[in-house]
């Protein structure tokens, strides 16, 4: 085996196993899992030492023969079966494909049987090289390219099509990876085709075709290995970015929790034990923004286009609701507005994009006990009455008293 034969299965099976452990799969994640350890599986068979220790090891000749080819029809039915499920009508169970399932079966079974009626010679790769000319051979290559050929058709034109309306910048660059690599699957088909003909008729192929086949073979590995992390760079891209806003949003999270108590749901986690926690990262993100504006609503907090100019009315309405709560009354000279434009299409991303400016806006008004507390300029309210006080004990900061805004915050 050489390097970069070990490469090219390091990287089949590291990406699959990857794959496989995913909490919470969908039905596409997992058939395409499903699809991507049956090509591993028919590349490591494909290796002629490991071809030589599984014909030991099971005292049959060639049976890596039949396990690559077994693997690389059940890889090609399941692309075939991908591309119906995500191509064709939304149904209750777009997986449930009773007629493609017999074909496959048919086509196995049938495989199989061809391979045990063959008189096979010991020795690996004999089976479908020296013993090309016969009939229950030309068969079987005949019925395992024609699957091949047809799965690696049928990803092409899904992954082209899928690659030309995908606007994530890795998602598509997987799937014109994934595209090059069903490509030279079917040069490969195309290669063992003239092979497969060549023999009965009594021409030698060339040995650069022999060569070439091989190469084709690893080169397809390797694009099909690097389509399908490439997606996964890019999940994992969002997971982190993810992170990062929940953890960004915290404290303003955290202030307009204990201002307005109520609004979260279940135990308030501690600074450090939301930083700790990696599970759940998307739906706690999605949960914060929802309650972070109904604190805001409660507080009559108006939400602007311009994040400056919300991280203010912001601090006013808590100081304003501080004095409010000390005297028993309700605040009814601010207004509830509502964010003009607004666009339903990504929604929790284009609100988490703005909430992460407010939140650093408001930060440097009102810092968390981490920062040290400074001095700032006291502002007048809108009456010209004694300047906004926030309470401590009300915005849930003990002993930490904010005067004023910052002039960044202010705009």
């Amino acid at each position: 085996m050489t390097r970069a034969d070990l490469i090219v299965l390091a990287l089949l099976w590291s990406v699959g196993l990857i794959r496989l452990v995913r909490r919470r799969p969908s039905a596409h994640h997992r058939v395409m899992t499903f699809s991507l350890l049956a090509i591993a599986l028919a590349a490591t068979a494909h290796d002629p030492v490991i071809a030589q220790k599984l014909d030991s090891v099971t005292g049959d000749a060639d049976v890596a023969a039949l396990v690559r080819t077994l693997s690389g029809v059940a890889a090609a039915a399941s692309v075939w079966v991908f591309a119906t499920a995500l191509s064709g009508p939304s149904q209750p169970r777009p997986y449930w494909r009773p007629r493609l399932y017999l074909v496959t079966a048919a086509v196995m079974v049938a495989l199989t049987v061809l391979f045990l009626l063959t008189v096979r010679q010991p020795g690996p790769g004999t089976f479908a090289d020296e013993q090309s000319g016969q009939p229950t051979v030309v068969l079987y290559g005949v019925l395992s390219y024609l699957a091949y050929a047809a799965g690696a058709g049928r990803g092409a034109v899904l992954f082209w099509t899928q690659a030309r309306r995908s606007g994530r910048t890795l998602l598509r660059a997987g799937l014109f990876v994934l595209c090059a690599a069903a490509g030279f699957f079917l040069a490969y088909v195309g290669l063992r085709t003239l092979w497969l003909v060549a023999e009965p008729i009594g021409l030698r192929p060339p040995d650069w075709l022999v060569v070439g086949q091989q190469g084709d073979l690893m080169v397809g590995f390797l694009l099909l290995a690097a389509g399908c992390a490439l997606p996964g760079i890019a999940v994992a891209g969002d997971y982190i970015a993810d992170y990062s806003a929940l953890n960004r949003l915290h404290h303003l999270w955290h202030t307009l929790q204990r201002a307005v108590p109520g609004f979260v749901l279940g135990r308030t986690p501690s600074r450090l034990g939301d930083h700790l926690n990696p599970f759940n990262v998307r739906m706690r993100l999605y949960r914060r923004v929802i309650e972070i504006r109904d604190a805001q609503w409660s507080l009559g907090a108006p939400v602007d286009d311009d994040p400056t100019t919300e991280a203010a009315l912001l601090l006013m309405a808590l100081a304003v609701a501080g004095k409010s709560a000390a005297k028993g009354t309700s605040n009814p000279r601010v207004r509830r507005t509502r964010r003009s434009g607004a666009d339903p299409g990504d929604a929790v991303d284009r609100e988490v994009t703005h909430l992460l400016h407010v939140a650093e806006y408001f930060a440097s008004a009102y810092p968390p006990l981490l920062v040290p507390a400074q001095r700032l300029r006291p502002l007048e309210d809108e009456y010209g009455e004694e300047p906004f006080q926030l309470d401590g004990g009300i915005v849930g900061e003990p002993g930490v008293r904010r005067t004023g805004l910052h002039d960044g915050a202010a705009g």
